[in-house]
């Protein structure tokens, strides 16, 4: 079963909204998270975390859960781990409508007890996925128009000989030693391409050219919106200094978990690999 909405902010803020926990509770009684969202503050659901949904359809409890299996600025999708259903896909896909974002979220599944379980799907089970559908992409667009007017703070990731490019804080003292990614706010009449490079000029002593962007965006506590920007070095013999911050490390792929991300970069790591796997 398929249902769409048009939602008034751009895909990569979408992409967060579908992401929050929040919209995933929506149109149903309770749920519960397994995994790093259960107690990360962002918030947002990553690849490999689990949504137990305790629910009643036609006044009958039912348990589902589900896997987070891609969580990205074009997609959310979810398969079946354990429940009654043979089978539950749920998939939403984004695309760009303008300077609006079309939302396409879809439910695919198997019904069980075969020719009695297909009567019970027409007369109750479809009634009942519709609706929660329809209450989803109302959640989504609430949550991500009420985010589309945030002022922006860009994040940098820079890719050189398949590396990343994290750096360490050396304050304030609660994120002393975590690392993240180089960037700052967005300033009154700058473009984001823009700050991206003031801001790696002013941290880094580098010049560095935007190539795209990468992941949703991501809600910060302090109001504002993270929005990560893909670049590379304008110089490939340039080195990097750590001109505000403790150190800084070019990490691969596979080294990307062992570092201690701050909240806000965490949550983007599956993007991040997606990236230097691409590169």
């Amino acid at each position: 079963m398929r249902s769409t909405g048009l939602i008034e902010a751009p895909v990569a803020t979408v992409g967060a909204a579908l992401r929050h926990t929040r919209t995933a509770e929506v149109g149903l009684a309770d749920i519960g998270i397994r995994g790093h969202a259960a107690t990360r503050p962002a918030a947002l659901l990553v690849p490999g975390d689990e949504v137990v949904f305790h629910t009643r359809i036609a006044r009958l409890p039912v348990d589902l859960t589900t896997r987070i299996v891609r969580a990205d600025a074009d997609a959310l999708s979810s398969v079946l781990v354990s429940g009654l259903l043979p089978e539950l896909r749920h998939e939403s896909v984004l695309a760009a409508a303008g300077p609006r974002t079309l939302l396409t979220d879809s439910v695919h599944w198997t019904t069980p007890f075969g020719p009695l379980g297909r009567l019970a799907d027409v007369a109750i089970g479809r009634r009942f996925v519709l609706n929660v559908l329809a209450a989803r992409i109302a959640a989504v667009r609430e949550l991500a128009e009420s985010w589309a007017s945030r002022s922006i703070v860009v994040g940098t990731a820079i890719v050189h000989k398949g590396r990343l490019l994290a750096q360490q804080r050396s304050y304030p003292a609660p994120d002393a030693g975590r690392w993240e990614l180089p960037g700052g706010r967005v300033e009154p009449g700058e473009d984001e391409p823009t700050a991206v490079v003031r801001e790696c000029r002013e941290e880094l002593a580098v010049e560095v050219r935007p190539t795209g962007r990468v992941g949703t965006d991501v809600p910060l506590s302090n109001g504002m919106l993270l929005r990560i920007h893909a670049a590379e070095l304008v110089d490939p013999t340039a080195v990097p200094e750590a001109v505000e911050h403790r150190d800084l490390r070019w990490v691969t792929a596979d080294e990307l978990t062992e570092l201690d991300w701050l909240d806000a970069d965490r949550v983007l790591v599956h993007s991040l690999r997606d990236l230097l796997s691409d590169a």
